[in-house]
């Protein structure tokens, strides 16, 4: 039996890329995301990269949208993947976030792909394989000024990542997280415009999909796609964390994200 993957924010960005890298594989892809024209061009891309596919429009926020892709993924049989790759941001300052923007973020980042997971984990647990792949990000793993909520919904996914993937182990089930840092080519970085500092340099999209393969195929737990240089200095922040703002600024990074908050990007 092939793979079947179940992928959400398949409708533009990211999710494109790895719904083109899996159906390179010829894996069998449940395409879900709000915009069932976007996720026909999707699926066309699959196809011609070798795959299948079967369109879910869906706002994976709404518990009765949930219901019913869950139905419909388990109708076919217990999936070997689920890639949460859905995300939104809103990159300004948190003061001046409203409380329906904070919210939206909680739901569509941290609220939705847990629940999700919790929804189609006992069928793969039966079936004693499968993968669960959690996009997150390197705001996951550092601070990242002027995009707190985004930053705090990934910090989030990581740790439940990393619990859940303990609560599984022995079942077949594997669980783990990409968390790519700022993405050439495509994506919410590439759509702000912005460029990343000449420092820390951006990141292929090709590498960002070899990680979710890489979660996939249970080679690994955390994959950061990042420049060698900021794996130094995440070490350095995790035993001194005083050091963050030093660190950000010293790369330039901190004026990169002041600058994004400042040119009026309302993110996804």
């Amino acid at each position: 039996m092939g793979e079947r993957i179940v992928l959400t924010g398949a409708s533009r960005g990211i999710g494109v890329a790895i719904a083109e890298g899996l159906g390179g594989r010829g894996a069998h892809l449940i395409l879900v995301a709000r915009d069932e024209a976007k996720l026909e061009e999707t699926a066309r891309r699959v196809r011609a990269a070798g795959g299948t596919s079967q369109v879910v429009a869906a706002d994976v926020t709404k518990a009765e949208d949930r219901e019913r892709l869950v139905e419909e993924v388990l109708r076919g049989g217990p999936p070997t993947g689920l890639v949460n790759n859905a995300g939104i941001e809103v990159p300004i300052a948190v003061v001046n976030q409203s409380e329906a923007q904070i919210n939206r973020q909680l739901q569509v980042n941290l609220h939705a792909p847990i629940l999700l997971t919790r929804a189609l984990v006992p069928a793969m647990v039966e079936a004693g394989r499968g993968a669960v792949v959690m996009m997150s990000s390197m705001s996951g793993k550092s601070p990242t000024p002027y995009n707190a909520i985004y930053t705090a919904t990934k910090f989030g996914i990581n740790g439940f990542t990393a619990s859940l993937r303990v609560e599984l182990e022995g079942s077949g089930v594997h669980a783990g997280v990409v968390c790519p840092s700022f993405v050439e080519g495509s994506g919410m970085w590439h759509d702000t415009g912005v460029k990343a500092p000449p420092m820390v340099k951006e990141v292929p999209l090709s590498s960002v999909v070899d990680g979710v393969i890489a979660v996939l195929d249970g080679r690994k737990n955390e994959v950061l796609v990042t420049t060698p240089l900021a794996r130094p200095l995440l070490a350095v922040t995790a035993l001194f964390p005083s050091a963050d703002r030093r660190v950000l600024g010293a790369l330039g990074v901190l004026d990169i994200f002041k600058e994004r908050a400042e040119s009026g990007y309302a993110g996804h």
